[in-house]
C-alpha cells in the first residue's frame, strides 16, 4: 500500500491557527508535523506527497517521500484524486490519503489500515474526532471513486463507497483523530504526553506555555 499526503506549503499554513501563531510558527509547526507523519509512514509501499508549493516537495524529498506536483487549482480532493489515478495507473492496488496535520499517528495504526486487505474493491474511512472529517481515506484500487473531503466527509466517504457497491470499514484511531487545524485541537495536543517532533517544538519553543496562559 501506498500513502498520498496533501499539503498546501509552508508559507503561512493554517490560517484558523492565525489567533494563537505567527505565519512563522505556523510554517515551522507545519513542516515538523510533515515530518512526524512521514516518519509514522515509513514502513509502506511508497508515500508520495502533493503539493504546488515547491518547498513543500522540497522538504518532503528531502526526507526521502515521493514528491508530485498538483497539475491544477483543484483543491484538496482533486489533489488526492490526481495522486490516486497516476498511482493506479502504475499497477498500485491501494492507497491510503493521509493528512499532513495528524503528528500522533503511529506505524501501528498505519500498519492497522495497510493490513486490512479486503478483496478489491474496498475501502476504510478513519473519521476524526468529531465525526465530521475524514483524516485517513483507503482506497482499494487507489482510484474506486472520488474523494469529497471537506465538511461532514466522514459520512459523505462512507455514502459514496456504499453507492460504488463497497461496505467501508470504519476504523476509530487515537492518533488519526486529531488534526490540528484550529486552536482548541492546537491545546489539546500541547496537554498531552505524547512525544513527537511537532510536540517538542511547540514546548522549546514556548509555545506551549503560551498557550496554556491564553
Amino acid at each position: 500500500m501506498w500513502a498520498v499526503v496533501p499539503i498546501k506549503g509552508f508559507d503561512a499554513p493554517k490560517q484558523r491557527l492565525a489567533e494563537v501563531l505567527s505565519p512563522e510558527e505556523r510554517g515551522a509547526l507545519a513542516e515538523h508535523m510533515l515530518s512526524d507523519v512521514l516518519a509514522a509512514l515509513s514502513d509502506l509501499e511508497g508515500v508520495v506527497v502533493i503539493s504546488r508549493d515547491e518547498e513543500a516537495l522540497n522538504k518532503a524529498r528531502w526526507l526521502g517521500a515521493r514528491v508530485m506536483s498538483e497539475r491544477q487549482p483543484g483543491g484538496y480532493s482533486a489533489a488526492v484524486r490526481q495522486a490516486g489515478e497516476v498511482l493506479a495507473g502504475e499497477g498500485v492496488d491501494a492507497m491510503m490519503h493521509v493528512p499532513g496535520d495528524v503528528p500522533l499517528i503511529t506505524p501501528d495504526e498505519v500498519a492497522q489500515i495497510a493490513n486490512l486487505s479486503p478483496a478489491a474493491p474496498g475501502a476504510c474511512v478513519v473519521p476524526s474526532r468529531d465525526h465530521d472529517g475524514t483524516n485517513c481515506l483507503a482506497l482499494w484500487p487507489p482510484d474506486l471513486f472520488q474523494p469529497a473531503f471537506g465538511p461532514d466527509s466522514f459520512h459523505r466517504h462512507c455514502q459514496i463507497a456504499r453507492d460504488s457497491g463497497v461496505e467501508p470499514t470504519i476504523l476509530e484511531l487515537d492518533g488519526f483523530a486529531l488534526d490540528i487545524d484550529m486552536p482548541d485541537d492546537l491545546r489539546l495536543f500541547c496537554a498531552g504526553g505524547h512525544d513527537c517532533g511537532s510536540l517538542r517544538y511547540l514546548h522549546t519553543s514556548g509555545i506551549a506555555a503560551r498557550l496554556a496562559r491564553i
